[in-house]
């Protein structure tokens, strides 16, 4: 009794968080990605991270606090949906001189609202929380383990606060620097910011990695340890050895080797060498099945200090041998998690159906989530607990977020009356979206009596009448003809492929007498239609009243029009 109320009280009353975030690799994930400074270059990045049958690689991309621009972010990321690249987005201050200033915790509010205003690729939303603050150069020119830890923890709070999507990742530190007065060794930093925050180990969810080929940014790419490519190994070792526990997947944001190209001269390796490099480290140690992604430094860069990490050549569209080793290795095809989610203007599939009925419904759909809607990789189904129902959808509609169009679906209904349980779902490679879910009925086919009158007559039997039942778009759902309006009355019975609720026009039509219509609302079992007098004034048959029908009139024997009428 006494377990059973902690239980509750643990459970019930203290607050807690729980994880909206997906772990990356619990899905099929394409880890190759590219360091990108320039959206121009988003096609290019697109050829190379999602190449040799590759999809949904990643980009390491920067924000600084004075490019928070949402409009133009925006369409940066429906850039990137479309073109299946996933967003690593990295944030920053801005420069004060030699240095980065120093994040302020009361700005935390302005990043979230930024980042929260944005619709993301992917539900998880990749946000790493500075850069190297080991180096004085990244924080103000000063060193402080502690004040980041504390600070990274604000933003890092406050924009899981915002959503929980955010997917935190902490800044990467530079393992190669030393204790110089200008850099403080990882190590040390690392431990520092352990013991100044320990609730920021908690927080994250991954862990951002500088894997670096040093020294020199030359390293043999089979190296291991500390300053390697490899390094990574080595960080989450020393996360163990500090006390945290949690296991955190790897985002390898910066690595790569310098080339002797570009517009200084540098002591880098060959292009081709660099090349080899790449996919030497694509079949060892980036094989490794606890990296998310990968995002060498960096596609494109035309200036110093950074030219001699470019994959395009200094001065031209062209690329270096070494994006197009990058370009080659084998790659999987990503499906990252959306956030699906769509509505309809109306319910597509009604509460009641008529057994033995085959019907086409359509509604309007509108994308409010955040995947395109393709048609080659979407498909509406539909689902039922009666086998005997069965379905035939339309193609989707292509749309990308925010944008409507049509879904359509045929529908062929059982032949016994009973009742069943549907669900209507989009099918992307195996994952559903909930459009609609109900029960339905199905029912025997409805009835139609319809009283009316002739001319002048108390009572009236007319023969060769025909009753058309039109739907709300004029499309002819039934045609009945050759009936009798007996004593005012005629009816119609086994109306299948209507929908009971249904408002539908009913015409009836007899020889010489002009036509009467009525809209009425379709019963379950029996509708009641009352339809104003017929009058014979169709004089010569055509269905309507015309110049033509009083010239008919003069060639025709008065008795018989009288007859009509009386």
């Amino acid at each position: 009794m006494r377990f059973s109320i902690l239980a509750f009280i643990f459970f019930f009353l203290i607050p807690f968080r729980v994880q909206a975030v997906y772990d990356p690799l619990s899905v099929p994930n394409n880890k190759y990605g590219i360091h990108v400074t320039d959206m121009n270059d988003l096609e290019d990045a697109n050829e190379l991270v999602n190449s040799t049958n590759g999809d949904w690689g990643y980009i390491t991309v920067v924000i600084p606090e004075n490019e928070r621009n949402r409009d133009m972010w925006q369409k940066n990321f429906d850039r990137m949906r479309r073109l299946h690249l996933i967003p690593i987005v990295r944030i920053a201050t801005h420069p004060e001189g030699t240095h980065w200033t120093i994040p302020q915790a009361v700005d935390a509010d302005k990043w979230v609202n930024f980042l929260g205003s944005l619709n993301w690729p992917i539900k998880n939303k990749y946000v790493v929380l500075f850069n190297e603050p080991n180096h004085a150069k990244e924080w103000g020119g000063t060193i402080n383990p502690e004040e980041y830890a504390r600070t990274a923890y604000a933003y890092g709070k406050a924009l899981k606060d915002k959503s929980e999507n955010f997917f935190i990742l902490p800044a990467g530190l530079d393992f190669s620097a030393s204790s110089d007065g200008i850099a403080l060794d990882a190590n040390e930093y690392l431990k520092r910011m352990k013991d100044g925050k320990p609730e920021l180990f908690t927080l994250i969810d991954g862990w951002t990695s500088h894997s670096y080929p040093n020294p020199g940014f030359s390293g043999s790419p089979l190296a291991s340890g500390r300053g390697t490519i490899a390094g990574f190994h080595y960080e989450l070792q020393l996360l163990q050895q500090i006390g945290v526990t949690k296991t955190l997947p790897v985002f390898i944001t910066e690595t790569g080797w310098t080339h002797n190209q570009g517009k200084h001269a540098s002591s880098g390796l060959s292009p081709i060498t660099v090349g080899e490099y790449i996919s030497a480290a694509s079949n060892g140690i980036w094989s490794d099945n606890r990296i998310v992604a990968i995002t060498p430094f960096l596609l494109n860069y035309q200036d110093i200090p950074f030219d001699h990490f470019s994959f395009q050549k200094y001065g031209s569209q062209d690329f270096y041998p070494h994006f197009f080793s990058y370009q080659s290795i084998n790659k999987s095809k990503g499906l990252p998690i959306q956030n699906e989610k769509y509505t309809l203007k109306d319910p597509l599939v009604p509460n009641t159906l008529i057994i033995n009925s085959t019907y086409t419904f359509s509604t309007e759909i509108t994308n409010i989530g955040e995947g395109i809607a393709d048609p080659s990789t979407y498909k509406l189904i539909l689902e039922s607990e009666n086998a005997e129902l069965t379905s035939l959808s339309e193609p989707m509609p292509y749309l990308e977020p925010n944008e409507k169009g049509e879904i359509t679906i045929h529908v062929q209904t059982p032949k016994m009356e009973g009742k069943t349980r549907i669900k209507l779902s989009l099918d992307r490679a195996g994952r559903l979206t909930t459009l609609e879910e109900k029960e339905i009925q199905f029912k025997p086919p409805p009835n139609i009596t319809i009283t009316v009158k002739a001319g002048l007559k108390k009572t009236v039997t007319l023969k060769d009448v025909t009753i058309l039942i039109y739907d709300l778009n004029d499309t002819l759902i039934h045609k009945f003809p050759n009936l009798t309006i007996v004593n005012n009355q005629i009816g119609v019975t086994g109306l299948y492929n209507m929908v009971p609720g249904e408002t539908y026009r009913v015409v009836v039509l007899a020889p010489y007498f002009l036509p009467r219509q009525k809209l009425i609302e379709l019963s379950p079992n029996t509708t009641y239609v009352s339809l104003k007098t017929l009058l014979p004034l169709d004089i010569d048959n055509d269905g309507a009243l015309t110049i033509k029908d009083l010239f008919k009139l003069f060639l025709t024997q008065p008795r018989t029009v009288i007859g009509r009428m009386m």
